[in-house]
């Protein structure tokens, strides 16, 4: 797999290069060589350059590998070269050649995609890391961001939960902001997609099938981001999907099994041991009513869960001139929770034409996704670990369809449901239907001019767009057991409806000049403009299934524009000595016009130190640069469209004004800051590149240091100052530092056997420094909500990490067990005063690492990759929301308990208590596969893959709950990620 990717992506590069200077001198004794140019599987070689070694006269192989040149000289030497392959020299003398290129394996790996444009990796002076998911994941993907987990040094990839299609967390050197957004800028094949959230769920890159990805290129410090200036402080994914080949047609089916189990599950009190505890707590009636059945709820909900995916792929090229490539995919994903199934339909397209001897490229790129995801309550756990297990999941009533609860069981107080109950779990399954449909396209024309006659001037011009549409359906029938508890608390059925459309329209043109100045200049300017327009819409209603109205429809509809003007330098001297430069202009719409453009410049400096004559003494050390970066980026990227100006909502129907006989509605203004502006964040970067014994031990270490100013935070104002108590403007600042390191290395590589291992590590720390006008001990933002309002158990802090717990400093007796409603205070004295403090402990991990290994002889290959996080804690708030005298309600109900919190003892809730605060940290292996490839099936261009593989193998962790890994910290009502087990069939001819 990894061979035919090469392939591919060497010919895909030469598509841009074909059709060098060729002499049409020639004179009537020519002598002439004709030969046929293949690679190592005996697969022509289209368009490879045939060149008199010293002249300029040559040619270019035609469709079959073919090639004949006329050569005034027998002693003339032919060089035979192709991007991608060692170049090859042969004498003119010789006639009827077959020439066999070899990979060029370190060639095809040296080229990075970077803003507007690319970059060989020995040439970058910036941090940025690219990789090909094919490399690393033998076995099954189901989103894109499966392939990033644990891949690369300052990237830390964080699932939302275990559900299928289920969003990611994706932070690069932890993010830069606190209230507006951290989410890294993702750019789909030059189109800046829209990662703002999708109504009712979903996944923000959900749209791409990992199948179609041929790269990831991470941009990470200020010079490598830098020239995408706005919504770049938080790094750049750059994703280029797979392009047609210069090559036959070429045909991928793809199918993959799978089956999902959990992995663990929480200890609950079991029916007997239920009976026999809960007499003996306080409050509990002294014959207290129980059941005859013995439920066990995390039973009743989770199940084992098949899933299947195909994928089927055409590429080639037509009439030898213009590269294609179509994709389709199919992905049906169960979850593990009953009733929870995920399904995907995704098409990828791509053509590449060439006009005017090509002068003119033209790409274009379509794809587009349909996902529908049956989505199941989120409370849905924690009712299954709450329910009374010596109740039955249904009562077996005659009268099941006209009885509260639908047959259901749910408590009753005499004829009337409780208002303040758990809900039957198995309940919320069956009788709630919950479904999201996305509709979503991406595409764009990338249009190149190489200017006739001065073809070291090109112009590029590119338009794309980014267009979903979201629905959410969600129906619950009359006198189901939740609506009960929640909607109209009286049986009331339930039909909502939500609709979401976003469109982002995009234009870029820009000017490259790259003038040929020798040997030891190389030099390369472009300058640019852009342009992108979002625009959001959404609409809701909630009504009876009778279809009367029950709450207000909700509406709103928001855009924005971004205008950029951008350019950068490149300068190398001698091949050591590297220079790059940037500087963007962006204008937001969402500031007034006297804050409107921001300006990030930035520089780079390189110096290729193994290609000084002092080091070339030596053998051990192939290569050492030096990159040294500064720079700065900006962010706008929060939830207001309209912050700098006075803007209105018009009140709901029930919120209106009776004047007279006729009631009006209302307009309430909101909060605005008129001198809001950008969020500006500064980047030192230090890195050093190195590789040993010919790039068999090869790696980088970078050292950073960012300090963004004039944090766009939305804080308290005092009452009467402004429209509204809450307000977005820029106020603070932070401090981020951490280092990366990364190394790769093949101790064994020979004709059978093969064996390549990686690892990176990252460190990171961060401190806000600022975050009024005037700081204080007891100046502080509380974040991190729990339960009900004003309920929190995180806060932002001068001189703390984001995301600080704040807690009461629990008190232990001499044996070590924790004190009921005594806590330490400040001055070391234990009373019953809950008083809390900045823990020094976040949900932000210190440190966080990936590793992964290959391992391949002839024809087998196996492989395991895992990540971990340390340094992170976790709030468990599914053992700080339980407590001894839970198990009784006094409307008469009874509920489960954990057997830890039996062990624990406290008799009322204790939410604040530092108790509940874990080390989260952990090492998870996340994928072992075993594979085997069939070449040459039925000829040198067929093969078969299989593969058998092991997704979340193991976790090796001292948290207690269920999952450490919850990027928020706080753990509450999560799904739990599953073991997957599958088997994977890819057919290529």
């Amino acid at each position: 797999m990894k061979r035919k990717n090469m392939y591919a992506f060497c010919r895909r590069l030469s598509s841009a290069l074909l059709l060098t200077f060729i002499s049409t001198s020639i004179n009537a004794q020519d002598i002439n060589v004709k030969g046929r140019v293949i690679d190592e599987n005996g697969e022509p070689i289209i368009g490879a350059n045939i060149l008199v070694k010293g002249t300029t006269n040559g040619t270019i192989t035609d469709y079959d590998g073919n090639f004949s040149l006329e050569v005034s000289d027998k002693n003339a030497v032919i060089r035979i070269g192709y991007i991608g392959y060692k170049d090859y020299e042969v004498s003119a003398s010789q006639q009827n050649l077959v020439i066999v290129l070899k990979e060029n394996t370190e060639m095809l790996e040296d080229v990075v995609v970077i803003g507007y444009g690319t970059v060989k990796k020995s040439d970058a002076t910036g941090s940025v890391t690219a990789i090909k998911p094919d490399d690393f994941n033998k076995g099954l993907q189901t989103t894109a961001q499966d392939a990033l987990v644990g891949k690369m040094s300052g990237v830390n990839v964080v699932s939302g939960s275990g559900a299928p299609g289920s969003s990611a967390t994706i932070r690069i050197r932890s993010g830069a902001s606190l209230s507006a957004s951290n989410d890294p800028l993702i750019v789909i094949d030059g189109v800046p997609v829209d990662n703002s959230t999708i109504e009712g769920g979903g996944n923000v890159i959900g749209a791409i099938n990992p199948n179609d990805i041929e790269t990831f290129t991470i941009l990470k410090d200020a010079s490598a981001t830098a020239i995408y200036g706005s919504r770049a402080s938080n790094g750049v994914i750059v994703i280029t999907t797979k392009k047609g080949t210069s090559s036959k047609p070429q045909i991928n089916y793809s199918l993959n099994l799978a089956m999902s189990t959990t992995t663990k599950r929480l200890e609950v009190l079991d029916a007997e041991e239920f009976k026999e505890f809960v007499p003996t707590v306080t409050g509990v009636p002294s014959n207290p009513s129980f059941g005859t059945a013995s439920t066990d709820w995390q039973d009743e909900i989770y199940r084992p869960a098949f899933s299947q995916e195909h994928n089927l792929s055409v590429s080639g090229k037509i009439k030898e001139k213009t590269p294609f490539r179509a994709s389709i995919g199919y992905t049906n994903q169960a979850g593990v929770i009953r009733n929870n199934d995920y399904q995907r339909v995704t098409f990828n397209g791509g053509i590449s034409p060439k006009f005017f001897d090509d002068h003119l490229s033209v790409d274009l790129n379509l794809k587009m996704s349909y996902e529908s995801n049956d989505k199941v309550d989120d409370s849905v756990v924690n009712s299954a670990l709450r329910y009374d297990p010596t109740r039955p999941v249904m009562t077996g009533s005659a009268t099941a369809s006209t009885d509260p609860g639908l047959g259901y069981f749910i408590w009753m107080n005499g004829n009337s449901p409780m208002a303040i109950q758990t809900d039957n779990p198995v309940a919320l399954l069956e009788l709630q239907k919950d479904n999201t449909a996305i509709l979503r396209s991406i595409g764009n024309a990338n249009i190149n001019y190489k200017v006739h006659n001065l073809e070291d001037l090109s112009f590029t011009l590119n338009m794309g767009y980014d267009i979903l549409s979201s629905k959410e359906d969600k129906d619950v029938p009359e006198l189901a057991g939740m609506m009960y508890t929640a909607n109209m608390k009286d049986g009331t059925g339930l039909m909502y409806d939500g609709k979401q459309e976003k469109k982002n329209a995009l234009l870029d043109f820009y000017g490259t000049y790259a003038p040929d100045w020798g040997e030891k200049h190389n030099f390369n300017v472009m300058a640019g403009y852009g342009w992108q327009h979002f625009w959001r819409k959404y609409n809701t209603t909630t009504l009876s299934p009778e279809g009367e109205e029950l709450f207000s429809p909700t509406h709103y509809e928001t855009e924005y524009y971004l205008l950029s003007l951008y350019g950068r330098l490149n300068y190398t001297f001698n091949n050591r000595y590297m220079l790059t430069a940037t500087l963007r202009a962006d204008a937001s719409s969402r500031f007034a016009s006297n804050n409107r453009w921001g300006y990030f410049p930035s520089v780079a400096l390189g110096w290729k130190i193994s290609e000084e004559d002092f080091f070339k003494e030596q053998e051990v050390m192939t290569d050492l640069k030096l990159r040294l970066s500064y720079g700065q980026t900006g962010q706008q990227d929060i939830l207001n469209d309209y912050p700098y100006m006075t803007t209105f909502n018009v009140s709901y129907p029930e919120s209106s004004y009776l004047f007279g006989n006729t009631w009006y509605q209302t307009y309430r203004p909101n909060g605005y800051d008129p001198d809001i502006k950008w969020e500006t964040t500064t980047t030192y970067n230090a890195g050093i590149d190195f590789g040993f014994l010919n790039n068999r031990i090869y790696g980088s270490i970078d050292y950073y240091k960012r300090h963004t100013k004039d944090l766009l935070n939305t804080i308290n104002v005092i009452a009467g100052t402004n429209y509204a108590p809450v307000l977005t403007t820029n106020i603070g600042a932070m401090d981020n530092q951490g280092a990366e390191f990364s190394i790769n290395f093949v101790p064994i590589n020979t004709k059978n056997w093969n064996w390549s291992v990686g690892f990176n590590y990252t460190w990171n720390d961060s401190k806000i420094t600022k975050l009024n006008m005037v700081d204080s001990d007891d100046n502080f933002v509380q974040t991190g909500s729990i339960s009900g309002t004003g309920k929190t158990v995180q806060v932002f802090m001068v001189g703390e990490r984001p995301y600080t717990f704040y807690l009461a400093k629990q008190a232990y007796d001499a044996s070590g067990k924790p004190l009921e409603g005594q806590y330490i205070q400040p001055d070391g004295s234990i009373s019953s005063t809950e008083t809390r403090y900045a823990t020094g402990k976040s949900s932000l991990p210190t440190s966080y690492l990936g590793f992964n290994t290959q391992v391949s002889y002839k024809n087998w290959d196996f492989a395991i990759s895992g990540h971990g996080s340390f340094g992170n804690y976790m709030y468990n708030f599914v053992a700080a929301d339980q407590y001894v005298q839970s198990v009784y309600s006094d409307q008469g109900s009874y509920s489960n308990i954990l057997k830890v919190t039996k062990e624990t003892g406290f008799q009322t809730q204790q939410l604040y208590s530092d108790y509940f605060l874990e080390n989260a940290s952990f090492f998870r292996i996340d994928n072992i596969s075993l594979g085997y490839t069939f070449p040459k099936l039925w000829n040198s261009s067929s093969s078969l893959r299989l593969t058998f593989g092991v997704q979340n193998v193991a976790v090796f962790t001292g948290y207690s709950g269920i999952d450490p890994e919850i990027y928020s910290g706080i753990d509450r009502e999560v799904y739990p990620r599953p073991r997957t087990y599958s088997f994977s069939a890819s057919l290529s001819f």
